[in-house]
């Protein structure tokens, strides 16, 4: 028996010698004929269908891909096509192709749980396909899904038993991801979610005095409206379907179940989201679904974190923590999944703009997001990198204020790392990112870079200020608490430094290296030398903390070490000045710098 896969790729497979070494071409023409029932075929007819455009480069080609096949043949594969001078033709090899699985007689249970298994994968997905069968493909791809949903609807009607019902909800939700407005899924979903004693969130009602006029022209173009959603999905933990965390596991079903009710956002389906979540390049995958909005579930001892987040800018909207007592977590479901929904609904709402901003211009966030990567790691080649970076996004947007304080970040960067005392860098951090509180007084990450501009100037208090606004702002932005405890930290207050960076750290597990680096400075000023030693060595690229390595070695007795890193720190910066730098070191009290120069001199700078 010959195989002819069109689900996730497109290849021909005998069962005994593997994949036949035919042209893609031929392969579309086999799937063609397949799929349309048709035994025989005009030659010009297919070459009309294979190759767009001159016809008669299309007769060329057409008769290479028959060589091609021929030759095949010639190798002892059995075909099932050949050809005449005038038409082509299904021999009588039997071929099993993967799409017949639609048309087949199968018990309904079975025959949805195979279709929904087989739709996990695109249709012909990843072929070059002719314009001229671009409709065709489209259109077998709708039949598909119709006859998914219907077999779906025959199952619903009549699922008695909890496996049944476990397939009919898991089908309505990948359904609803690509039909988010079917209101009939919607119902048949809820519906079985209940009788399995599951808890929704209630939509609420349209208000009375919206003006349904403008809802018109969508009820006469769904499909437009359906590809106009911004896409949803809901990353679970990992080791949710461990029977250990049944709680949780229940409450993120009721909170799926209540997002695919939504109208204003496409909920991916849970096998998707499941790709995405084990895939090693997550971002990539979230940029390949479209995906706008990522709902990020971390299971801790504290309980479960949820957090949402803008995608195409990167910008945390919401995040909370729910502490999940097994003994009372049944009873208080509903309240859970009430509250996530609620807040997921509204930042929707409030984040409308923000999308149609994007919409309007997806190549600057696009720049913006590249430039940002240039920051995860603090050495001044990298910092650089990102200042050329985000210069070609303002360039694209000259207004853009996520770019404008990433470019802020840029110059106070470089302030510490060459430790020179360029004031002027610090000048241009601070208009840079006064600018960007103008334009948007709501960015966290704007305030958040102003008061680092302020901290290193030396101006702690306005620092502390404008980081206590950025966290109120967005009191689960990360970098913003990190930036915080740098505050803290200059302000004499280590303790309470240390103690805001373990927060970021929570926040933000895989978290770049100045998040290190800012622990091991509370650290050391808290005489936890070993501790300062162990955050530095946890950088991916230390080089950039060598002074306080070097110190830290030499406060702790190490001096064999401490010598070895001012070397090294030493042939980074030829030119770093010991006094020069402590007198521009911004820290509130005179016993951080005494211990600071008390290290570094040990050491040998």
């Amino acid at each position: 028996m010959l195989r002819l896969v069109t689900f996730g790729g497109l290849w021909l497979a005998d069962d005994d010698l593997g994949r036949l070494p035919l042209p893609e071409k031929a392969l579309l023409a086999l799937a063609y004929m397949m799929a349309e029932q048709e035994a025989e075929l005009p030659r010009e007819h297919l070459a009309r269908l294979l190759w767009s455009g001159d016809q008669e480069a299309a007769k060329t080609n057409f008769r290479k891909m028959i060589e091609r096949v021929r030759k095949s043949a010639a190798n002892g594969w059995r075909l099932p096509m050949e050809f005449t001078t005038s038409t082509i033709n299904l021999t009588g090899v039997p071929v099993d192709a993967d799409f017949m699985l639609f048309s087949a007689d199968l018990d309904s249970g079975e025959h949805l749980r195979s279709a929904s298994k087989l739709l996990t994968l695109r249709f012909l997905d990843g072929v070059d396909l002719p314009s001229t069968l671009k409709l065709w493909a489209e259109k077998q791809r709708d039949r598909h899904w119709n006859t998914l949903r219907d077999l779906f609807l025959r199952v619903s009607a009549t699922a008695i038993d909890r496996a049944d019902s476990m397939l009919v909800k898991e089908v309505a939700k990948q359904l609803l991801e690509r039909h988010p407005d079917d209101v009939v899924v919607q119902e048949v979903l809820m519906e079985a979610h209940r009788r399995e004693g599951g808890a929704t969130y209630p939509l609420a009602a349209l208000p009375r005095d919206m003006d349904l006029s403008v809802f018109r022209d969508i009820a006469i173009f769904p499909v437009q409206v359906i590809r106009e959603l911004p896409r949803l999905v809901l990353l679970a933990p990992p080791g949710i379907d461990d029977g250990a965390s049944y709680p949780a596991r229940a409450l993120l079903e009721d909170i799926t179940i209540s997002l695919c009710s939504l109208r204003s956002v496409a909920v991916v389906a849970p096998y998707t989201a499941e790709r995405i979540r084990s895939h090693p390049d997550k971002v990539s995958q979230l940029e390949t679904h479209a995906i706008s909005y990522v709902i990020d579930t971390r299971m801790g001892p504290d309980g479960l974190f949820v957090q949402m987040i803008f995608l195409p800018s990167d910008s945390l909207l919401w995040a909370e923590r729910f502490h999940l007592d097994p003994n009372l977590l049944v009873s208080h479901r509903k309240q859970v999944a009430q509250m996530v929904v609620a807040a997921i609904s509204n930042h929707l709402r409030l984040s409308e703009t923000m999308l149609a901003d994007y919409r309007a211009q997806p190549e600057v966030y696009r720049s913006y997001l590249a430039s940002s990567q240039h920051l995860n790691k603090f050495t001044l080649p990298d910092v650089r990198r990102a200042r050329n970076a985000f210069r070609e996004t303002l360039k694209m947007r000259s207004d853009f204020a996520p770019a404008l304080a990433g470019l802020s970040r840029t110059y106070s960067w470089e302030w510490v790392l060459t430790a020179r005392g360029d004031g002027e860098l610090l000048r241009q951090a601070e208009q840079t990112a006064q600018r960007a509180v103008k334009l948007e007084p709501e960015l966290a990450s704007a305030h958040r870079e102003l008061a680092l501009s302020k901290l290193y100037i030396g101006d702690v208090d306005a620092s502390l200020e404008a980081f206590d606004q950025a966290e109120r702002l967005s009191p689960h932005l990360a970098d913003a608490v990190c930036g915080y405890a740098d505050a803290l930290v200059h302000a004499s207050k280590p303790a309470d430094g240390l103690a805001k960076i373990a927060k970021a750290m929570a926040l933000n597990p895989i978290c770049p290296d100045d998040y290190f680096w800012i622990a091991a400075g509370a650290s050391y000023f808290l005489g936890r030398f070993d501790a300062a030693i162990g955050y530095i060595e946890r950088m991916e690229d230390p080089s950039s903390a060598r002074r306080l390595l070097a110190a830290s070695h030499a406060m702790a007795g190490d001096m064999t070490k401490a010598r070895m890193h001012r070397r090294k720190a030493q042939e980074l910066n030829p030119y770093f000045d010991l006094e020069k730098w402590l007198s521009v070191l911004p820290v509130r009290e005179q016993w951080q710098k005494d211990i600071y120069r008390e290290g570094l001199l040990k050491a040998g700078f």
